[in-house]
C-alpha cells in the first residue's frame, strides 16, 4: 500500500500504468528480481539504525 501511494503522488496510476505481482513472498523477492522476474522490487532497508 506504502508503494502504491508512492507511485500516486509521482502521478502513477497503479492500476493502469503499469503491473504489480504481489504473488511473490516477501522472503523470495531479491532472488525474484536477481532472475529477472520483475524490473524493481521493493525491500526494507535493515542499514537503518535508530
Amino acid at each position: 500500500m506504502t508503494f502504491e501511494y508512492a507511485l500516486r503522488q509521482n502521478g502513477i496510476d497503479p492500476k493502469n500504468d503499469l503491473e504489480i505481482d504481489t504473488s511473490v513472498a516477501f522472503a523470495a523477492m531479491s532472488g525474484a528480481f536477481i532472475g529477472g522476474q520483475g524490473d524493481f522490487v521493493t525491500l526494507f532497508d535493515d542499514s537503518v539504525k535508530e
